[in-house]
């Protein structure tokens, strides 16, 4: 089922609806700035292996969080340093992932290797779906392994809604990836070119 949000400012009513399907361990399909997402609560292990099961992906990579602003990251990180600090306020909101130590918070089956990739994405219905929640969700494209990722909400409801509570329509992303960088290399390295300019 698709519902559709205005794209600047999503309607509080279905917010909180999409907030209370996340909260029973729900699955959505959802644009950020870059790619649609697939996302649930970053904590529901459930929901987590739900999302693998569709993807048809093993664990061992393990997906990004996204968060609504810098204060929510820095919870699933360990201290930042100032330099890294001011490279990330420069980045978000934006369309890269970083790569950084993973704090406690963290739920383990979202770590690697102790690290975690984070995202603040320059889009109004991740930040405010996130800001609603209190708390991060899940974000990886919505693709099953080996294919292009899905570009529409249509395409998204096509193929997969039957194993998804909601597909949100709400603005089209750019179409390309998110840049992946790694912060926990010295210098920082770039894991992955897409759609964020580095250096910045």
């Amino acid at each position: 089922m698709i519902l559709t949000l205005h794209p600047d400012n999503p309607q509080q009513r279905h917010l909180e609806r999409i907030a209370d399907i996340l909260h029973k361990d729900g699955v959505i399909a959802y644009p950020t700035d870059t790619l649609f997402g697939l996302g649930c609560l970053a904590d529901r292990k459930k929901a987590h292996e739900r999302i693998l099961n569709i993807k048809g992906r093993d664990g061992k990579r393990p997906m990004s969080i996204l968060c609504s602003d810098l204060e929510m990251l820095c919870r699933y990180t360990r201290h930042l340093e100032t330099p890294t600090y001011r490279i990330l306020k420069q980045l978000f909101p934006g369309p890269y992932t970083v790569v950084l130590p993973a704090s406690r918070e963290v739920p383990r089956h979202l770590q690697n290797k102790q690290t975690v990739g984070l995202r603040i994405p320059n889009h109004n219905f991740c930040i405010a779906i996130t800001k609603l929640l209190g708390q991060p969700i899940i974000t990886t494209s919505c693709q099953r392994t080996g294919e292009s990722p899905m570009q529409t909400a249509w395409e998204i409801d096509d193929e997969l809604g039957h194993t998804l509570d909601l597909v949100i329509d709400c603005g089209s992303p750019e179409g390309l990836a998110s840049t992946i960088l790694d912060f926990t290399t010295e210098p920082i390295s770039v894991i992955r070119e897409g759609a964020g300019q580095w250096p910045v």
